[in-house]
């Protein structure tokens, strides 16, 4: 294996030493998590559980009355699942929901990655809560860690009439090749067994080599999908590596474009980091795809950096050598460089809400749910909802990149009764129908947000408790019917993707929010800093005076991305 830093020198980063020096991710990680005499664990063994699927987190709202008690945190863990494209079981569905119900909060938060989060989980509820999952076939092994993270892929285009090509089971194929291959995770957490697809159970022999990861896996998280033009539903340039489909005139797909080196997570006050669209490196055809994507990753193995972890994600490799080198680099390992990448049509977008029939007659539903947080409350009834539909139906899952889920192959003959217990429990397929918070607007559909507090500790600013009250007072102020791709974080990792976003709104510190505009609505345009240090209590004016100015300006028809990138960014407005 490759690399221009030596693996044991003092110049690497903490995180490299602590994974060389634990044995395959396991180590002191097996002590910590089975000591029953603490809530939490060191940050050692912190950065090894991270492997395995679970962030340490506590309780942000409890801190400083806890410290003035002499408390220790509150302390709690996130467990979060590595489900490609977003795909799941009727079974494996209401299992999640009732572990949610058990071990954590009573909720469940789909990702953008197309993913489920625990929040709120004890301690002692790690090792049940991940067991029960497994033993429905629901890893959380890799799903966070300096390794490929979960698969992204169109949730449903497998279903769709004119569809030639099985872009889930190719999720499924590259999850299952970047699976790290040590067993410390079957150790741990299912005592040395594994659960089949056949249901049977079996002993693992112990194992910690890793022949493709090596002892220091990945520099940092590796983002791979696979997307459509025609359907950017996964933020296509937004990962490290990426399929960009080819399709010919008659819908058949001739191959893929890699597309490498996006990345949308930066650091306040750090140059040397910021957010970046991956490239276009070659053209290949299906069969090619999981060399190539092994390839690629490689590349990014042995030569990102790993003395800087703010530096360590692929983009920068890209950025510091050059598309040319990157291109000729994998070449050179896959004995030949790939064609020249090939045209694509203009760029499109869909959240798959709504009713659409599937190839084979059966159909689908694609339900709204605000900022991904399946929950029962007084005016979100969205969990027991989905329970009730889901128990009686048996559909198939999909979760989407936009934190939605859609229900599939639901029979004809079940159609009419699946609407009736949608809208009984105000669940919205589209944008004018009820929720229990009112009626659903266009702009409140097209609006995301990260968990940030009180759960996540890198958050510096509100982002899911604080952007619904701003879209209700957009709303109010008469912008609900506006197409506009709203996107909050609460810290510059930016994982509800805001540097695409038409607005996007990123935490500065608590009640302070750098706003960025004019991305592309389609996700192939990077907004930029249009003003910093915004208080949260002026926001909306910002918002509303920005709104005005485009609706004043606007060319007919024209998003707003596209307003803002040709009046205030016109010297870089050329989408890709």
């Amino acid at each position: 294996m490759h690399s221009e830093t030596p693996l044991d020198g003092d110049t690497l980063s903490k995180v490299e030493h602590i994974k060389v020096n634990n044995d395959g991710l396991g180590g002191l990680l097996f002590e910590e998590i089975l000591d029953a005499t603490t809530d939490h664990i060191s940050e050692d063994a912190y950065q090894l559980l991270k492997f395995h699927g679970s962030y340490q987190q506590d309780d942000r709202d409890l801190r400083k009355e806890r410290k003035k008690q002499g408390l220790d945190r509150a302390w709690q863990f996130m467990v979060r699942t590595k489900t490609p494209g977003g795909r799941m079981t009727a079974e494996q569905y209401l299992l999640a929901d009732e572990l949610a119900t058990r071990y954590a909060n009573n909720t469940l938060r789909i990702t953008t990655r197309q993913a489920f989060q625990f929040h709120g989980v004890g301690k002692a509820n790690l090792k049940p809560l991940i067991r029960a999952l497994n033993g429905r076939w629901i890893s959380t092994y890799g799903a966070c860690g300096d390794v490929a993270r979960n698969t992204l892929t169109c949730p449903v285009a497998d279903l769709l009439p004119g569809n030639t090509f099985d872009y889930q089971a190719l999720a499924q194929e590259v999850s299952d090749r970047f699976l790290p291959e040590s067993t410390a995770y079957y150790e741990l957490w299912l005592d040395g067994a594994k659960v089949l697809a056949d249901g049977k159970t079996i002993k693992i022999e112990p194992n910690r080599h890793e022949s493709f990861y090596g002892p220091n896996y990945l520099p940092r998280k590796h983002k791979i999908g696979i997307g459509l033009p025609h359907d950017n539903c996964i933020d296509l340039f937004t990962h490290d590596l990426a399929l960009e489909a080819v399709l010919a005139s008659d819908g058949t797909l001739s191959g893929f474009n890699l597309v490498a080196g996006g990345g949308l997570g930066s650091t306040h006050g750090k140059a040397e980091t910021f957010p970046r669209l991956g490239d276009r490196i070659g053209f290949l055809p299906p069969d090619r795809a999981l060399a190539v994507l092994e390839a690629a990753t490689a590349i990014y193995r042995d030569y990102g950096d790993r003395t800087n972890r703010r530096h360590a994600r692929l983009k920068y490799v890209l950025e510091d050598r050059g598309v040319a080198w990157f291109q000729h680099e994998l070449g050179r390992r896959l004995d030949g460089p790939l064609a020249p990448p090939a045209a694509v049509p203009r760029y499109s977008v869909e959240d798959h809400l709504g009713w659409q029939q599937q190839a084979d007659g059966r159909w689908m539903v694609g339900i709204w749910i605000e900022n991904g947080r399946i929950k029962d409350t007084p005016h979100d009834q969205s969990k027991r909802g989905l329970r009730a539909i889901i128990e009686e139906f048996q559909p198939e899952i999909r979760l989407t990149a936009h934190q939605n889920i859609v229900l599939v192959n639901i029979a004809p003959e079940d159609k009419p009764r699946v609407e009736s217990l949608l809208v009984y429990y105000q669940l919205a397929t589209s944008d004018g129908q009820a929720t229990g918070r009112g009626t659903l607007s266009q702009l409140r559909r097209y609006a995301m947000a990260c968990p940030a507090m009180p759960t996540c500790g890198l958050a510096v600013a509100e982002s899911e408790r604080f952007l619904p009250d701003v879209i209700s007072a957009l709303e109010q102020r008469g912008y609900g019917d506006d197409r506009v791709w709203i996107r909050m974080s609460g810290c510059p990792n930016a994982c509800s993707r805001p540097p695409t976003a038409e607005i996007g709104i990123i935490g500065r510190s608590l009640g302070l929010y750098n706003v960025y505009l004019g991305g592309s609505f389609e996700g192939t345009r990077l907004a930029q800093l249009y003003r910093e240090h915004v208080r949260a209590d002026v926001l909306v004016d910002l918002l509303a005076d920005v709104l005005d100015q485009w609706k004043r300006e606007r060319a007919e028809g024209e998003a707003f991305g596209d307003w803002a990138a040709r009046v205030l960014w016109s010297s870089t407005a050329e989408a890709m």
